[in-house]
């Protein structure tokens, strides 16, 4: 008998099958194959008829198609509605919008199988006692859903209470929390606590290391040995650990991989920066480091070739590179542009003044003093209005 193969594998219950005809498939079950009559297989064809009642639910309550019901399903323990049921009434309970309650489902699908009153209620009323809303419950829980399943004992409320000791805040503590919920999903010893002591270690004191994690919480998740030579390399650049500025340099090296950095360099001596130049300039202001190189190239193009810069005074001030091309750059260089040309002005002003005015400080120096005001408005006006 003779059989003539497709490129078809159905997979059911964590059996691979080979169809060979209409009426006979090959399972491969642990390097064996055996032939089996078609009545023997399971469709993965998707019939609602023929799915559990834990995908059918999925399909009719939550909205799920039918493929990906039936592959969250094989993971739900559940063969009547009244588990599920619970589950979704218990956020509706908590203020949960429907939207969100069934985004976390999607999300999360095995959340359905919880016990409410052991996993949901004591997590829920942790964050809510610590001064998170509702509103603000649906959105994190939204975010990162399998924290329902994180050990409360263990690590929710341990990770917690060591950032709240840490920012001297509950109210910080739930803004760092709902700005990168992540930090949360941890014991406190796999990150934040290695993260704190390696800083602490080197002499940064505490208010700077709050500060540094509660602007930039993301930077907590780092390798604790590839963050111990980020600031030991920081420190043998010559930063001093007990101003804020380190704390900077620390984010800036520990955002970006060696390659990276090494390509920014690179674009700096380009312009004719040499080694000692690009790390005054990095000492300056961290962040010169942090800009891609795509917008290094543009500034530096800019501020050289359109405004008659030395490349040596952008490295004095590299701000000028942090600052948007389209929106205060180009704007304000053709206001100076007109001022000049019409000899309006006796001399031309400091370039990093004028660029880092705030715009008040700025119309009120070089648009409002002059009979010009009207036309130099609309001409900044029109070159900001061209950036958006």
């Amino acid at each position: 008998m003779s059989y003539c193969f497709c490129k078809t594998i159905l997979h059911h219950h964590g059996i691979h099958y080979l169809r060979l005809s209409p009426t006979h498939f090959i399972e491969a079950n642990s390097h064996q194959l055996f032939l089996l009559p078609v009545t023997r297989c399971i469709s993965s064809t998707a019939n609602p008829n023929q799915h559990s009642f834990a995908a059918s639910y999925l399909i009719k309550k939550c909205g799920f198609s039918p493929e990906s019901a039936l592959s969250a399903s094989k993971h739900l323990k559940f063969e009547t509605p009244e588990k599920p049921d619970s589950v979704i009434d218990t956020f509706r309970r908590y203020g949960f919008p429907e939207d969100k309650i069934f985004k976390l489902v999607k999300k999360f699908p095995k959340v359905l199988s919880c016990n409410p009153e052991k996993t949901l209620l004591p997590r829920l009323d942790f964050f809510l006692s610590r001064g998170m809303s509702s509103t603000e419950l649906a959105t994190f829980f939204c975010i990162i859903p399998p924290l329902l399943h994180r050990s409360l004992e263990n690590i929710i409320t341990p990770t917690f209470n060591f950032l709240s000791d840490l920012l001297q805040s509950n109210d910080k503590a739930i803004t760092v929390a709902k700005t990168y919920p992540f930090i949360i999903y941890h014991r406190p010893e796999s990150y934040l606590q290695p993260y704190v002591s390696i800083l602490r270690e080197n002499g940064i004191p505490k208010s700077h290391i709050a500060s540094l994690i509660y602007k930039w919480p993301r930077t907590v998740r780092v390798c604790p040995i590839r963050f111990r030579n980020t600031v030991e390399t920081v420190k043998e650049m010559g930063f001093d650990p007990s101003k804020l500025v380190f704390t900077l340099a620390v984010l800036a090296r520990s955002g970006q991989s060696k390659s990276g950095w090494e390509k920014k360099v690179g674009v700096y001596k380009r312009w004719g920066w040499s080694d000692e130049e690009i790390l005054a300039a990095f000492k300056r202001n961290p962040w010169c480091m942090m800009s891609s190189e795509d917008k290094i190239m543009a500034g530096m193009d800019f501020l050289v070739n359109n405004m008659g810069c030395e490349s040596s005074y952008v490295a004095e001030h590299p701000i000028l590179l942090l600052l948007s091309l389209e929106k205060r750059l180009i704007p304000r260089a053709s206001v100076l542009q007109f001022l000049q040309s019409n000899k309006l002005i006796d001399e031309k002003p400091n370039l990093a003044t004028l660029f880092k005015y705030s715009e008040k400080s700025f119309l009120h120096k070089f648009v409002d003093g002059f009979d010009e005001a009207p036309q130099l408005l609309k001409l900044y006006r029109e070159k900001l209005n061209l950036s958006k």
